[in-house]
């Protein structure tokens, strides 16, 4: 009898860093399930292979912290400076509050620069 070696043909094996042996698991509901189905046939991938896709490239915003939920509520406080002035400019005339809108506008400008700056700052951070 002649021994049978290793045949040429069959799929190669991958490399240990190519092989898909953990799982994840989640519950969606119909709704969501259905959505992501959808998506799929959309781009032609399984649903596996889309959910793959979408965890590897998508970017996770975080909520608020503190200290911008803070600088939001100066500036909705702003917004109620404005609403002051506007009546005390429609009682007496606008040139008896130009001077204080100004000095508003100046802070308002500064915490909008203050939260784009956060923003951008952390819009180059990866999770």
């Amino acid at each position: 009898m002649t021994e049978i070696k290793d045949k040429p043909g069959g799929r190669p094996v991958k490399k240990t860093l190519e092989r898909q042996n953990r799982v994840v698991s989640t519950k969606l509901t119909k709704l969501q399930y259905y959505a992501v189905k959808r998506r799929a046939g959309e781009a032609g991938v399984k649903v596996s292979e889309y959910v793959r896709q979408a965890i590897i490239t998508a970017e996770i915003v975080p909520r608020l912290n503190r200290q911008d939920a803070d600088t939001i509520r100066k500036l909705a406080g702003e917004a109620n400076n404005i609403n002051q002035l506007a009546h005390r400019a429609n009682a007496g005339g606008f040139a008896l509050v130009a001077v204080e809108l100004v000095k508003l506008k100046n802070g308002i400008v500064e915490i909008i620069n203050q939260l784009s700056d956060d923003w951008k700052n952390k819009k180059r951070k990866r999770l």
